[in-house]
């Protein structure tokens, strides 16, 4: 691994960690307000195209959330590992992002994820978020990076996200570095469906937990999973299970998981 992936697998370790305690922390909600500040103010950097902004306002947004573990050898750490990677940061992503809004729409993914409360889903985002500067540039030299495949890599963005309004077509051009045409033949090669399909089926089988696990109304779950239409995470689900989320919950409230 060379220097740069090996700062960046650093950065990120420390950042997943204090992105799981913020989960707990007394004064989360605080936090959060602050991180949403943050975002807005990377957005007004994105819109004008100023990369050196953008990149100090993304800066003060990840140092915020390391901030909130009040660990001070944590910072002192993340702040060392920062100051290393400062210069070649900024650098790839004037080189591998003309769109700054793309990279402003990723940090509203990993937000979402770092509120979600789930530590897995945590540590996951924060790894894939913040080492996609060092596998692009390993892609765009002809290297293959060690953290596995586009298709791999997308599984893992959609699995972690699923929640979220997803564009395939923005995934494939940011997460995977391929047209939209390439990740379908390469994603239904590995896994013998389109990635569309793959985010139904991950939202369908999260629903199906909380349909088992949680008193939330169907129309709230369905919410939660990644519809923003009630009738259509319904029809999806009674195509995918030949039931109703209604009488699913009905037979399986009390059934041992899968």
């Amino acid at each position: 691994m060379d220097p740069y992936a090996e700062l960046c697998r650093l950065r990120s370790t420390l950042e997943a960690f204090a992105a799981v305690r913020l989960a707990g922390h007394p004064r989360r909600e605080g936090v959060f307000q602050r991180l949403q500040v943050c975002l807005a103010a990377l957005e007004k950097c994105a819109k004008r195209g100023d990369y050196a902004a953008f990149h100090r306002e993304d800066i003060a947004l990840h140092r915020t959330m390391v901030e909130s573990c009040e660990v001070p050898t944590l910072l002192e750490s993340w702040e060392a590992s920062v100051r290393s990677l400062d210069e070649d940061l900024l650098q790839v992503r004037k080189t591998y992002w003309p769109s700054l809004m793309a990279l402003y729409r990723e940090h509203v993914y990993l937000i979402r994820a770092w509120g979600a409360g789930d530590p897995v889903v945590v540590e996951q985002a924060t790894h894939l978020h913040l080492e996609v500067g060092w596998y692009r540039k390993a892609v765009s030299e002809g290297r293959r990076p060690v953290a596995g495949s586009e298709v791999d890599r997308v599984a893992s963005f959609l699995s972690i996200h699923h929640a979220s309004e997803i564009d395939i077509s923005e995934v494939a051009q940011n997460v995977a570095f391929l047209s939209p045409s390439q990740l379908t033949r390469r994603f239904h090669a590995q896994f013998g469906m389109a990635p569309y399909a793959w985010l139904r089926q991950v939202r369908l089988d999260r629903a199906r937990q909380l349909l088992r696990t949680s008193h939330d109304k169907v129309g709230e779950i369905g919410r939660q999973v990644g519809y923003r239409n009630v009738s259509h995470f319904v029809r999806d689900f009674r195509e995918h299970f030949a039931v109703t989320p209604h009488r699913w919950r009905s037979e399986n409230r009390h059934a041992e998981p899968d």
